[in-house]
């Protein structure tokens, strides 16, 4: 069967996907308006991240951020605080620099057809067309991860579904299937199947709307498809990380403003060359080294001859965890580094305000600061990455006390 030719099961398909969608189709916060604003921030929280965890961040970013002109008019620490916990930090860094292309040279009015769209920052070819297709009824397609599998699954596409002439392939016959009037409801029923009838390794093809009309099901063969290229290896590393603690506070600095974990706050730390890489065990680390870690890790010099003494003595390593991204693999370790409290520290500026969270990031912290203390009580508050939860627990938890 060749469904890209046969105009009659174009409409087959799309009639049988858009009335499975209408009885199927999953309550979704984002499904209950025609907002393109709203559409637009719940398709970027949903890349690489399940339903379930983007609902509440999702509903709590709205009610934060109602419109594109609150987004733009706020800070950047202030946007990372509230995104914090959702991780891919980078994500609600271009959606805001968006934001602010949006009011600076559209008037503070999403652009409203697919082209316009992808001169925003930030906004690539999927969430171009599923804000035109969704929120404005243009006849595009929107191709995310579930998209290619279930469109790879229905050709029986046999190259890799990564490359440049596969989606154009796919797009093709996307154009060709999808009916003149509801764009929108058929790309999101495509979203929909693949996410929760066509998944990766077991898909529920006796409950499939599509499975008279799919090339892998027919063949017996659709847990072939996709065909992706192979995966270079994730490098893995080990994270050394210093945590300065001065009685109740903890000092942290911010992470440069690209790469990984762009502009975020941290425990300062920085990766071991694979000596110091054994799976389980910690590293034994002699005193020079330590030392020359630390001055890698803090560009502060105003601790290290109050260290000195620590490090000669050797340094309690805890740990370790491991933290998974997309292309590296930290396996993190820590050391507690107490400083005797000899001065009184202004921490004025480390005030609670605000309704909503009980807080105002820009009250809480000056977003012009590149290192910062703050006590253990206010880290919940303070956009810091998830890779150092177990850091955050361990403080809390008073394993460690200060003598």
């Amino acid at each position: 069967m060749n469904v890209a030719n046969d105009i009659a099961v174009d409409h087959y398909l799309s009639s049988l996907l858009l009335e499975w969608y209408k009885i199927e189709k999953r309550d979704l916060p984002w499904r209950r308006t025609g907002n393109p604003y709203a559409i637009w921030v719940s398709e970027v929280m949903l890349q690489q991240t399940q339903v379930k965890t983007v609902i509440p961040y999702y509903e709590r970013f709205m009610h934060r951020f109602p419109c594109v002109e609150k987004l733009a008019n706020a800070s950047l620490e202030d946007v990372l605080t509230v995104w914090s916990g959702l991780g891919y930090y980078s994500r609600a860094r271009r959606m805001w620099e968006g934001a602010r292309y949006i009011c600076n040279q559209c008037g503070g009015k999403m652009p409203e057809n697919y082209d316009s769209l992808l001169r925003v920052p930030g906004i690539g070819k999927y969430t171009a067309g599923a804000v035109a297709s969704i929120a404005f009824g243009q006849g595009v397609a929107a191709i995310d991860g579930n998209v290619l599998r279930v469109v790879s699954r229905l050709l029986a596409w046999p190259e890799p579904v990564e490359t440049v002439r596969s989606y154009r392939h796919f797009n093709d016959h996307l154009i060709v299937w999808q009916p003149a009037l509801q764009p929108g409801n058929f790309n999101q029923a495509l979203m929909e199947l693949g996410a929760i009838v066509c998944t990766p390794t077991k898909p529920d093809c006796d409950d499939c709307p599509l499975a008279q009309v799919c090339e892998g099901y027919l063949q017996g063969d659709f847990l072939r498809y996709p065909v992706k290229k192979p995966k270079p290896q994730r490098q893995e590393v080990t994270r050394l990380t210093f945590v300065l603690r001065r009685g109740n506070q903890v000092y942290l600095q911010r992470r440069p403003d690209q790469g990984l974990l762009a502009n975020l706050w941290e425990f300062p730390g920085v990766e071991l060359n694979q000596d110091h890489s054994l799976k389980e065990s910690l590293p034994v680390i002699a005193y020079e080294e330590c030392q020359g870690f630390f001055q890698k890790a803090v560009p502060e010099r105003t601790y290290d001859e109050r260290l000195r003494e620590q490090f000669e003595q050797g340094l309690t390593l805890h740990g370790p965890v491991w933290y998974t991204f997309s292309h590296r693999r930290w396996k993190i370790i820590w050391a507690i580094v107490d400083l005797p409290v000899l001065e009184q520290i202004d921490v004025s500026w480390l005030k609670e305000s605000g309704k909503d969270y009980g807080f105002d990031p820009k009250e809480i912290y000056p977003t012009e600061e590149k290192k910062c203390w703050v006590s253990l009580q206010d880290l919940s508050v303070i956009p810091l990455p998830v890779a150092f939860t177990a850091i955050v627990e361990f403080l809390h938890s008073g394993q460690h006390n200060p003598d």
